[in-house]
C-alpha cells in the first residue's frame, strides 16, 4: 500500500500526477494532514492554515467528507464549515496585529481556478495596506498571488513609463517654485513612515499628514544660508517667495528666533501656534500644488493623474471655507502600484529630488549661494545637531558600541542605524552609539540582520527609556514610524543583496530573520 501523499508536495496538493496530469485518483491532500495540525475542527469539518498563504493567517476550512464543490455539500456540512469560519476569525482576531478585514470563499470546479477537488473554503485576513487599492474584494483578491502554482516573478522596481512621467513632473522650467519638490519627497517619505506590517507601501495619504511632511521638509531652509543674513528664495520674482516658507519664517520670528531650533522643539513650545501654521501649510498645498504637481507640460496643460487621485482640479478647486469647516475630501488615494513604485525607487528618486531642488534654489539665488555648498544645506543631516542626545543614549547603551559591543572610548559617534541617505528619519529610535570606525565602516550601508534584530528589540524592550531621552530633549519619538521604514526597506531585499555586519564584512540578507526582528 503506497504512503498517503505528502501535504507538503506540490503536485500532490494539487491533484497531480508527476506527469502534470489531473489524477482523480489522488486521495485529497487534505484527508492526509494529521488531526494534531487543525487549527478548529467539528463533527463534520475542520480548518487547517494554507501552505500558500497569500496573508498571515490564511486558513482553509475543509469537511470531512471528500466532496467536490460546495453545491455538492449536504446542508450540515456547509453549516458546519460556516461554524469554522467564525471560530478560525475568533482566532485571528486575538493574533497581533488582528486582521483590519477578511475575504471568505471558495473556487467551485477548474474554470474557476480550483486545483484541489476537495471542497475547501479559504478564510483569508486582510490588512490595511497589504495592497494598493483594496476595492473589489473578491473580484480580485490579491492578484499577484492568487495563482501560487506559477513561479514567482521578481518584483518590477522600474517602470519605464512611470520614471518618465516622474523626471517630467522634476523638469524646473515647468513651474517657479520647489512646492513640486517638496511634494514629491513628502509622498515618498510617507509611503516609507505609513508602510504595513508586512511592508506594504498604503494606499492613501491626507492632507494633514502631507503638510506635516512638507513642513518638516522647509523648516530648516527657512534660516539664513550660511555665512550670509539671507534666507533663500524659493519662488520666482514674479509669483513671490513661496507661500510655505514664507509662514514658516513668521513662526520662527515670534516663536522660534534661534536658528538652531528644532520642529519637534518649536512645536512643544507653540503647539497651538504651530497646528495653526500646519493647518495653512495644509491649505497651501490643497490650493494650489497638489492640484498641478501631476501636470507634465508647460504652462499646465493636462493633467495625468498617474501618482494619486484627489477630489478636486485646478478647474473644480476646494473654496477655502469649505476647507475651513472641514467640507471636503482631504485624501490622497495612490494610483495602483504608484506607491509601490515610489518605495522601491526611493534610493533614486531621493537624490534626484534633491538636486533638481537644490538647482532650482540655485537658480533662484544665484547671487547668493554656489552650488556645491547648497545640497548639504537644505538636506544634509548636519543642519541638526546631535549633542541633545548623545550623552542619554551613550549612557543607555552603558558606553558600548551598538555594533561590535566594544568599549567606547573619548570619540564617540553617535548617528542613524538607518543612514539619512537612505531615509531622513531623525527620531531618536534611529540613532545609536558606536566606535567612529564602526561608524565610517558602515557608512550609508544597510546593517545585516544580527543588528537589526538587536536594534527592533531596543525600540521594544527600551521604548520607556528611549521616549524619557526624546522627552528631557524635546527630540522626535516615534517608534512606530522608525519600524514601518525599516519595515519597507529590508522587507523588500532580495537575497542576494550584500548587508554590513562587521568592518570590510558583508553578508547576504536572512530575510527570514529580518521578517521575524520587524514583525508586529
Amino acid at each position: 500500500m503506497e504512503p498517503p501523499p505528502n501535504p507538503h508536495d506540490d503536485d500532490a496538493l494539487a491533484g497531480r500526477g508527476r506527469d502534470g496530469i489531473p489524477s482523480p485518483a489522488v486521495p485529497s491532500p487534505f484527508l492526509a494532514v494529521p488531526s494534531s495540525a487543525h487549527v478548529a475542527a467539528n463533527a463534520l469539518a475542520f480548518a487547517v492554515l494554507d501552505r500558500f498563504p497569500v496573508s498571515p493567517g490564511h486558513a482553509l476550512v475543509v469537511p470531512r467528507r471528500e466532496v467536490g464543490t460546495w453545491f455538492e455539500a449536504t446542508r450540515d456540512e456547509q453549516v458546519a464549515m460556516l461554524d469554522l469560519v467564525d471560530a478560525v476569525k475568533r482566532l485571528l482576531d486575538a493574533r497581533s496585529p488582528a486582521p483590519d478585514g477578511y475575504n471568505v470563499g471558495f473556487n467551485a470546479g477548474e474554470a474557476a481556478g480550483q486545483t484541489v477537488m476537495h471542497l475547501h473554503l479559504h478564510v483569508i485576513p486582510r490588512y490595511r495596506g497589504d495592497v494598493d487599492d483594496p476595492r473589489g474584494g473578491v473580484r480580485h483578491v490579491i492578484p499577484s498571488k492568487g495563482n501560487y502554482l506559477a513561479a514567482a516573478a521578481p518584483a518590477a522596481l522600474d517602470d519605464p513609463a512611470f520614471v518618465e512621467k516622474l523626471l517630467a513632473v522634476l523638469d524646473q522650467g515647468q513651474f517657479t517654485a520647489t512646492y513640486k519638490f517638496a511634494v514629491l519627497l513628502a509622498l515618498v517619505d510617507l509611503c516609507m513612515e505609513r508602510a504595513s506590517a508586512q511592508g506594504a507601501a498604503p494606499s492613501s495619504v491626507t492632507t494633514a499628514q502631507l503638510a506635516g511632511k512638507v513642513l518638516a521638509l522647509y523648516w530648516p531652509q527657512a534660516t539664513a544660508f550660511r555665512g550670509t543674513d539671507a534666507v533663500l528664495r524659493q519662488g520666482g520674482a514674479r509669483a513671490g517667495d513661496a507661500k510655505v516658507l514664507t509662514l514658516i519664517r513668521a513662526f520662527r520670528e515670534r516663536h522660534a528666533p534661534d536658528p538652531s531650533t528644532t520642529l519637534p522643539r518649536a512645536r512643544a513650545s507653540a503647539p497651538a501656534a504651530y497646528a495653526a501654521l500646519a493647518r495653512e501649510v495644509e491649505w497651501t498645498l490643497v490650493e494650489m500644488p497638489l492640484p498641478r504637481t501631476q501636470m507634465l507640460s508647460r504652462g499646465g496643460g493636462a493633467e495625468d493623474r498617474f501618482l494619486y487621485e484627489i477630489n478636486w482640479s485646478v478647474g473644480e478647486p476646494v473654496s477655502r471655507g469649505a476647507f475651513v469647516r472641514g467640507d471636503f475630501d482631504n485624501v490622497i488615494r495612490f494610483r495602483a502600484g504608484a506607491a509601490e513604485r515610489l518605495v522601491s525607487l526611493a534610493s533614486v528618486v531621493r537624490p534626484i529630488v534633491q538636486r533638481r531642488w537644490a538647482a532650482k534654489v540655485a537658480q533662484l539665488n544665484a547671487s547668493v549661494v554656489p552650488d556645491a555648498r547648497l545640497e548639504e544645506f537644505l538636506f544634509g543631516a548636519g543642519r541638526v545637531s546631535l549633542a541633545p542626545v548623545r550623552a542619554p543614549l551613550i549612557e543607555l547603551h552603558d558606553a558600548r558600541c551598538f555594533f561590535c559591543d566594544g568599549r567606547l572610548g573619548r570619540e564617540v559617534d553617535v548617528d542613524h542605524f538607518i543612514a539619512w541617505a537612505r531615509h531622513p528619519e531623525n527620531a531618536v529610535e534611529n540613532l545609536v552609539p558606536s566606535h567612529p570606525a564602526c561608524n565610517e565602516s558602515k557608512s550609508d550601508h544597510l546593517a545585516a540582520a544580527g543588528h537589526v534584530t538587536r536594534w527592533a528589540e531596543r525600540l521594544r524592550s527600551r521604548a520607556a527609556d528611549l521616549g524619557d531621552i526624546a522627552r528631557r530633549a524635546a527630540w522626535e519619538h516615534d517608534p512606530e514610524r522608525a519600524l514601518a521604514v525599516a519595515r519597507v526597506i529590508y522587507l523588500r531585499l532580495r537575497p542576494e543583496v550584500r548587508l554590513w555586519q562587521a568592518r570590510e564584512a558583508f553578508e547576504g540578507a536572512d530575510r527570514a530573520a529580518l521578517a521575524a526582528a520587524l514583525a508586529g
